[in-house]
């Protein structure tokens, strides 16, 4: 009975393993997709920046502080 009962806990907490992984695997990605989002919002806000900073500096020749 006591072997029957190692075996129980044994796979018992090789699926809880397996399970956890498998979520940390997903969660994983999520995070990454959500961290390359982030990017690409930071990098297009550098972007209309830099585009901002340009069109002010042809508009505006005289202004020397841009």
């Amino acid at each position: 009975m006591k072997t029957l009962f190692n075996w129980t806990v044994g796979l018992f907490v090789l699926f809880c393993f397996i399970v956890g992984f498998l979520d940390l695997d997903s969660s994983s990605k999520r995070k990454h997709a959500s961290s390359d989002g982030q990017l690409a919002d930071e990098a297009e806000r550098r972007n209309h920046a830099a585009e901002d900073a340009a069109y002010y500096a042809e508009h505006n020749p005289h202004d020397h502080h841009a």
